[in-house]
């Protein structure tokens, strides 16, 4: 088995710094999800023929069905990149594995030498 080098310990603490950070990326998306959930479903609750859409700095009146369409969008958008990330992770969670079985036999290896 090949030594462990510098470079592998770079990349597997840089690995798992990713996935930390896809793993708050995947949450924040959810948290969106929900929110935007709770606004459908306040939408198809409310009376109203129209709603207002925030735009940056403004604030624009729109049919409340084509609001509830671009929301239902946004959601499948915020879904697609939910499985974006989930690829991703599951990408560098191999590599993190392979290092770390890696870094382990080396280890296992040093510790085999020293009790010699």
């Amino acid at each position: 088995m090949a030594n462990i080098s510098n470079e592998d310990f770079v990349a597997f603490n840089q690995y798992n710094a990713q996935l930390s950070s896809l793993n708050t990326q995947k949450t924040q998306i959810k948290m969106l999800i929900d929110s935007t959930q709770n606004a459908i479903e306040e939408l198809k609750e409310s009376k109203e023929d129209s709603a207002y859409k925030n735009l940056g700095f403004v604030m624009l009146k729109v049919e409340k069905g084509k609001l509830i369409q671009d929301l239902e969008s946004e959601i499948e958008t915020l879904n697609i990149r939910i499985k974006t990330l989930e690829k991703t992770e599951e990408v560098l969670s191999k590599k993190v594995q392979e290092l770390q079985a890696k870094l382990n036999a080396e280890m296992a290896k040093k510790d085999a030498k020293k009790e010699e």
